[in-house]
């Protein structure tokens, strides 16, 4: 086993490539965009042909915002699915290739080693993993459903290690800065520094010329905390695959043809349980940050440790990076 970069990957090899499927993202965005139409149409007509007070006026443009901004997120992903950085697992004659940098992190460099290269030899079985999770909820209690594949490895602890340091540098990591980014950050510095006014306009200069140009080295991004690969049970690889594409059972039939197939096992996990134990709590809120689900991981440790807000969306922060 080894960590290797996007780049050290052959787009052009024999794989069986599996990856995120487009199509939720392609209805999400469709029926937000029939939504957005829906209701500016109606507002301009109502404009053209009726009277509309002045809450009205905020009512229909309070809804064509949030429209407009979910249509926006689910297009946003539709073309992030559509990016060659979208695939989970490349499975091939001698090895598979395990990518644990969500797809929606794609603005992070390429030279980042977060691709895990396993010969089968050193795969042991997989299985697969069905979770029920329950959650509070202002609503009551909400249940979800999440599919994993595991993969057993058969490594070294020193492997192991490795593997561990590299899935949570990359949990850790920072979101990637333009060159405009880093000139206002050496502009702010120089003013802190109290340095001279003619540095000071160099450093605007180069800062204009940069608005200018367009022609960033880096481009810069918000992370998402997304992990679709998780290290469980020490020598366990917990690979995520709701709406992955080919779906589980053809995944699992290829799988089959290189190892061993353990029985399906279902885990049910309770958030909204009035007590829990310390491990139960430590592995609800670790999953809660690894799907992105951030406000119900602090809530979470809020309920169990008693934390105060701020102290928890710290320790969420610290966690989750």
């Amino acid at each position: 086993m080894r960590l290797i970069s996007i780049d050290d990957v052959s787009l052009s090899a024999d794989y069986t490539v599996f990856r995120t499927s487009p199509l939720r993202d392609i209805i999400a965005s469709a029926v937000f965009f029939l939504l957005l139409l829906a209701c500016t149409g109606f507002y301009v007509w109502l404009l053209l042909y009726e009277s509309i007070s002045a809450w009205g006026h905020l009512v229909y443009l309070w809804f064509a915002f949030w429209f407009g901004l979910l249509f926006l997120m689910a297009w946003s992903r539709y073309r992030a699915c559509g990016l060659p950085s979208n695939w989970l697992v490349r499975m091939g004659r001698e090895h598979i290739l395990v990518k644990f940098r969500s797809f929606h992190n794609h603005l992070y460099p390429d030279s980042d080693r977060v691709v895990i290269e396993l010969p089968w030899r050193e795969i042991d079985w997989v299985r697969k993993v069905r979770e029920t999770s329950h959650k509070d909820h202002a609503d009551g209690t909400v249940t979800e459903f999440f599919t994993y594949i595991d993969i057993r490895l058969e490594v070294s602890q020193q492997e192991l290690d490795l593997l561990a340091e590299g899935l949570d540098e990359e949990r850790l990591r920072q979101p990637p800065r333009s060159t405009l980014s880093e000139l206002r950050h050496e502009l702010f510095h120089a003013r802190k520094q109290k340095k001279p006014a003619h540095e000071l306009q160099a450093i605007k200069d180069r800062i204009q010329h940069e608005k200018v140009s367009r022609h960033f080295k880096q481009k810069s991004g918000v992370k998402y905390h997304d992990v679709p690969v998780r290290l469980v049970h020490e020598n366990i690889l917990r690979l995520r695959w709701n709406a992955i594409s080919p779906d589980i059972k053809p995944a699992l039939k290829l799988f089959c043809h290189h190892t061993k197939f353990e029985h399906e096992i279902q885990v049910v996990t309770d958030s909204s349980k009035k007590e829990l134990s310390d491990q139960e709590a430590e592995d609800m809120i670790i999953e809660r940050i690894s799907r992105g689900e951030s406000i119900d991981a602090i809530e979470l440790v809020r309920k169990h440790f008693g934390y105060n807000l701020e102290e928890a969306r710290k320790f969420v922060k610290e966690l989750g990076g």
